[in-house]
């Protein structure tokens, strides 16, 4: 997660958003909040 938001502070979102599927592959959901991300595992 912390190069996601390396990746978004330096505005690459193509990388972000990678790396957001990838998390999402493993079974882990992102969510952007005004208080900064949130993650959940995805339930089986």
């Amino acid at each position: 997660m912390e190069e996601r938001t390396a990746a978004k502070k330096a505005r690459d979102f193509a990388r972000a958003d990678a790396i957001r599927d990838q998390l999402s592959g493993e079974g882990i959901l992102l969510e952007d909040t005004p208080q900064g991300v949130r993650w959940v595992r995805k339930r089986a």
